[in-house]
């Protein structure tokens, strides 16, 4: 790993904000129910803490910290 996948999965996070766009436009303009919102972001809080789990195990690699430690 280095900095570059650092990066990369950095820049990953943008599609998050894209899915949120999406998500405020289907409330807006094909009236979403409060149980088609609350999916939406559940399921996008599950994909978010993974993707932050593994953007932390990228940083690790990276800066070879704790169990990456030479």
């Amino acid at each position: 790993m280095d900095r570059f996948t650092l990066e990369n999965k950095i820049n990953e996070l943008y599609a998050f904000v894209d899915r949120l766009n999406d998500l405020s436009k289907g409330v807006l303009e094909h009236g979403l129910d409060a149980d088609d919102i609350c999916n939406a972001t559940s399921g996008l809080a599950v994909m978010l803490k993974l993707h932050t789990e593994i953007l932390f195990d990228t940083f690790q690699r990276v800066y070879k910290l704790d169990q990456y430690r030479e």
